[in-house]
């Protein structure tokens, strides 16, 4: 069982200097990405899962998109929201800065 506020140290701030940021995390691929904000609000950060849940590719950075180069999904950069697939998205959870790295939940 999990403690309550467990956390997962995924990398430190400082070691990435663009988005997206390939990480791997349990050894799977996953992207560091800018998450949305709104007006002054303080940059937020979102991990994405790089393995698209259609058939298993591995999704690529293009523009404002992560694309899957085996069958075109495509999924919004910030959100993991499936752009042309109603109802698909990559698993996406969000990151907390605790003493200099970025960790998640777990």
């Amino acid at each position: 069982m999990n403690e309550p506020n467990a956390i997962k140290i995924i990398g430190s701030v400082a070691d990435f200097e663009t988005f997206p940021a390939q990480v791997k995390v349990d050894n799977q691929p996953h992207y560091i990405v800018e998450a949305p904000r709104k007006g002054e609000e303080p940059q937020r950060y979102n991990l994405i899962s790089a393995i698209c849940p259609h058939a298993g590719g591995m999704v690529r950075p293009h523009l404002n998109e992560l694309i899957c180069p085996l069958h075109y999904w495509c999924f919004d950069l910030a959100t993991g929201e499936s752009t042309n697939i109603p109802g698909e998205q990559l698993d996406c959870a969000p990151l907390a800065i605790q003493d200099g790295q970025f960790v998640i939940k777990v």
